[in-house]
């Protein structure tokens, strides 16, 4: 990723912050509407999985000057995400629903330069853990 990528994210994630909750149910709910399998996978508890979905978020953006921080995240997230049965047509999904959240919370100020920010770096996370999990890239 760029300086200049890595300054967007960082300066969205502090606007998301306030909202973070509101995000994290529209992300999630968009995500079982486009993967409906996949709500099986986490349990019954929602709010524990979207929690975890800010926590990594949370980590991944506070890891982005960190390259081994970043590596070890990824690569436990796709362990764990391996165990639990996630397939790579789930990441897909997910990286949809999450660039659609966004889309809906931001409005005008998701711009293409902060779409393309974030699409780097849901793809980078997603390309490490599918390789952590020994299955092949989507992208």
């Amino acid at each position: 990723m760029t300086p200049e990528q890595v300054d967007l994210i960082r300066t969205s994630f502090d606007a998301m912050w306030p909202i973070r909750r509101d995000l994290a149910d529209l992300c999630y709910n968009r995500f079982v509407e486009l993967a409906p399998d996949a709500r099986s996978l986490f349990g019954g508890d929602a709010e524990k999985q979207r929690m975890k979905m800010l926590d990594m978020i949370t980590a991944l953006v506070a890891s982005l000057d960190e390259r081994p921080m970043f590596q070890s995240l990824t690569t436990l997230s796709g362990h764990k995400h391996a165990r639990l049965g996630v397939q790579p047509s789930h990441f897909v999904a997910m990286g949809e629903a999450l660039m659609w959240s966004f889309e809906r919370k931001f409005g005008a100020f998701f711009t293409p330069e902060l779409r393309d920010s974030w699409r780097t770096l849901y793809a980078t996370a997603q390309n490490e853990m599918l390789r952590a999990a020994g299955r092949p890239s989507s992208f």
